[in-house]
């Protein structure tokens, strides 16, 4: 009886060493399928065919293939002015060039992931095609992985290009030399390089000329790259069918440098400023919007209605902290009552040259006609309330209008945060010692005399807080006396009346690492979605968090290079990279009553394998949510320090990747 053998490499750093040719073929990543990628069988011409000037490619596979999203994944080098047609038919891959065939260069269709087969949609990873028009052939490669600066998400779908020129400029006005795509993991490979010196980039080319423009996100390296191969020898180990050791083989292969080049993208911050949206929101009130934060408030001049006086103040304005978002609450009562309202607004744009210069525009704000489904509704309402109007006694006082404050925080407020007031209209006025603050002590309620309401300049015009140092698991009321408050149209409040308690310490769990920095940084404590919930600054190695709400956190520590306490993107024009971003690489169950002191080694795993898989926004096809570490795994691993290779289980996509040979690092 015949038995079949199945080969398992060693050494997984070899893959790429392995699966190379210009007609390279890789396996799918991550767990087995039923059914296996298109397999590719011959082509014509050949692999690696030298002197081949002729437009047409075929290529051939075991199966019924399709390509899929090939217009953003199949990229060809060097980079065509108009894109050759590249069809599935069949079992066929059929290339017809359109542009005219460069002499002495050779040529790479990289394909990614875009070839599955019909039935199953399994792709065919990292295949590509190569030919030369001349007596020689390209044949040297690089690879690595992009990475989100600001979160360590692999980025897929970005160009990764090279330029022998080594001027800053060729970035900017010369198109890449040779091409590939990231796959799904943000991994890249850029194949059929010729030897010399290299800058290597990353780019999210919107507009597909293989060229950087300001608003792109890019990633560079500041390192000039040497591509170069060598070959080493490694023991293979053959297998039974019944996975026992057949075989122990002798194998020489290509090992193509470098393979580890980690690059991580960012945008600048560059914003094309204009004008995205302009609404008549109501009647007493309109909202401009602009594509891009300003440090410029625009000008106003009312046009219509005609003749109106522009020196009297007639309007609030409620302005977003980086004034790309306004609202503008009106205060003249004719222009309330006005239909069509038109101004003449003078604001920053970007020019052509992409400088910001003043502009002026004529902008209209109607009050937005209501349907008849909605005049309908209308008419009804005020009927049902008229006929309500004559049930009631004739001797009824008319309710008078009072404005909505209220407390806006919950009934158990952190003891670090404020109180926290809302409004539905903007406030002009506060009576002094309007709030007044009770504290209860057993069961005796103990003024504490008037405290001061003062707006919330973070959270905008329509907030309102009230700072004190609360007493942890304290109880307190708050009050406000009736007519203290006045809004912009004059409008007084009712009295208010809110009990509420302070949390007690021991309902918080407290967090201290102990990191191996001696840099300006700062750590953030993140939720389930990669959200910031709590930050500290990192000081002489440590970095301490107090009363933290229970629940299961993450963490990451921002190498504040400049002391400005936020991350910061970088800049080409600067060669200033974006600061450096490390992930604690595991759960972090915090309970109450806990202090938890955690030893984290930023170094210990590469970058690539640091962040989590279960806040991976971008996790293999595959990935299981329901494998995850029980609550007494998690119990009895946490705690431990972070730098034992037994302390750390996590899931098995943490393990696979944990336990792969890698060397990315910065």
């Amino acid at each position: 009886m015949k038995i079949e053998k199945t080969t398992y490499l060693i050494t997984t750093v070899l893959i790429a060493g392995l699966l190379y040719s210009c007609a390279s073929i890789g396996r799918p990543e991550g767990g087995p399928r039923d059914v296996d990628p298109p397999v590719f069988i011959g082509s014509n011409p050949v692999p690696n065919t030298k002197n081949y000037t002729k437009k047409d490619i075929e290529i051939q596979f075991n199966e019924y293939i399709l390509l899929k999203d090939q217009s953003t994944k199949v990229v060809v080098s060097p980079a065509q002015k108009e894109n050759p047609s590249i069809r599935a038919n069949g079992k066929k891959i059929n290339i017809e060039f359109k542009d005219t065939l460069k002499p002495n260069t050779t040529y790479v269709i990289d394909f990614s992931d875009a070839i599955q087969d019909n039935n199953e949609n399994n792709p065919l990873s990292g295949f590509s095609f190569a030919f030369a028009t001349g007596d020689t052939i390209d044949t040297l490669q690089v690879s690595g992985i992009l990475l989100n600066a600001r979160d360590l998400e692999p980025q897929k779908d970005f160009f990764i290009g090279i330029h022998s020129c080594l001027d800053d400029s060729a970035f900017r006005t010369l198109p890449f030399e040779r091409i590939a795509r990231t796959n799904e993991s943000g991994q890249f490979t850029l194949r059929n390089i010729k030897p010399g010196k290299y800058h290597i980039f990353a780019l999210n080319d919107v507009d597909r000329d293989y060229k950087f423009t300001r608003t792109e996100d890019l990633a560079f390296l500041d390192e000039i790259i040497i591509p170069s191969v060598t070959e080493i020898e490694t023991m293979d180990t053959v297998f039974t069918s019944q996975m026992v050791t057949d075989t122990i083989v002798r194998a020489k292969h290509s090992l193509f440098l470098p393979n580890d080049i980690l690059l991580t993208s960012f945008n600048e911050d560059f914003k094309s400023l204009y004008l995205v949206n302009n609404e008549r929101i109501a009647d007493n009130r309109f909202s401009v919007i602009f594509s891009a934060p300003s440090d410029t408030i625009p000008q106003l001049e009312v046009v219509i209605p005609e003749n109106f006086d522009n020196s009297k103040k007639w309007y609030v304005l409620d302005n977003s902290q980086h004034n790309d978002t306004l609202r503008y609450w009106i205060t003249d009562s004719a222009l309330i009552k006005s239909d069509t309202i038109r101004v003449n607004m003078r604001y920053l744009h970007t020019d052509t040259l992409d400088n910001r210069t003043f502009t002026n525009d004529s902008i209209y704000f109607n009050l937005k006609k209501m349907s008849k489904k909605e005049k309908e509704k209308k008419e009804k309402e005020e009927k049902k309330k008229k006929e309500e109007e004559n049930d009631t006694l004739t001797d009824t006082i008319p309710e008078i209008p009072l404005i909505t404050f209220k407390v806006s925080s919950p009934n158990s407020v952190d003891v670090y945060a404020p109180l926290r007031f809302s409004s539905e209209t903007p406030i002009d006025s506060i009576v002094s010692g309007a709030v007044h603050l009770r504290q209860k002590v057993d069961t005796i309620w103990n003024e504490l005399g008037t405290v001061k309401l003062v707006r919330d300049s973070i959270m905008g015009l329509l907030n309102y807080k009230v700072d004190y140092a609360w007493e942890p698991g304290g109880e307190y009321s708050v009050s406000i006396d009736s007519m203290t408050i006045f809004d912009i149209y004059g409008i007084y409040n009712g009295s208010l009346k809110a009990d509420f308690k302070v949390k007690a310490l021991e309902e918080y769990s407290n967090l201290f690492f102990k990191i191996n920095l001696n840099d300006s940084a700062f750590v953030e404590l993140l939720n389930g979605s990669d959200k910031v919930m709590y930050t500290a600054p990192v000081k002489n190695g440590t970095a301490d968090l107090f009363n933290i709400n229970p629940g299961d956190y993450y963490a990451r520590v921002v190498i504040d290079a400049n002391g400005n306490g936020k991350w910061d993107t970088g800049n080409y024009s600067e060669h200033r990279q974006p600061e450096e971003v490390y992930y604690y690489p595991k759960k972090l169950k915090l309970k109450q009553n806990w202090d938890i002191e955690q030893n984290w080694d930023i170094y210990e795993l590469p970058v690539d394998v640091q962040k989590p898989m279960e806040i991976r926004k971008n996790k293999p096809k595959d990935y299981d949510k329901e494998k995850k570490v029980t609550e007494e795994e998690e119990e009895e691993e946490f705690g431990t320090d972070f730098g034992n290779p037994n302390s750390y289980t996590g899931n098995k996509y943490n393990d696979m990747r944990n336990n792969a040979p890698r060397t990315l690092r910065r």
